[in-house]
């Protein structure tokens, strides 16, 4: 896992493909491109998730921090910007959210499941900001 440059229509994204997990949570690798700059201004990232398929329920997404790339994670906000939970009705989802929000060294996006998805992945999509 790796988030690797991609353009979008002229738009810069970060994408990353990962493999859900059998069980509670899963993890993107650590962001280290979105960086709070403190000035009292919203700016806004936008998240997209597009999963292969959803064996249970629904993968509900998260944002999760953490103070340094292989520390201790702590829960930020659930569905940031309001993101639906990935379904098979609905594999695909969308937002954006104030990174201002929710400072963090690192972030990383969460996925809680609640059946074994380990045959199915999910694409992330995040904008990235200078």
């Amino acid at each position: 896992m790796a988030w690797a440059d991609k353009t979008r229509n002229g738009m810069g994204t970060k994408q990353e493909v990962v493999t859900l997990p059998a069980s509670s949570y899963g993890y993107s690798s650590a962001i280290d491109f979105l960086k709070v700059k403190g000035q009292g201004n919203a700016r806004y990232a936008t998240l997209f998730a597009e999963a292969s398929a959803v064996s249970g329920t629904n993968v509900d997404i998260s944002l999760w921090g953490a103070y340094t790339s292989g520390g201790t994670k702590f829960l930020l906000t659930d569905a940031p910007g309001s993101i639906v939970d990935l379904t098979n009705a609905a594999k695909a989802q969308g937002a954006s959210f104030n990174v201002e929000a929710y400072p963090a060294p690192y972030y990383f996006i969460g996925m809680l499941v609640d059946a074994s998805e380990v045959a199915n992945t999910v694409t992330l999509n995040l904008t990235k900001l200078d």
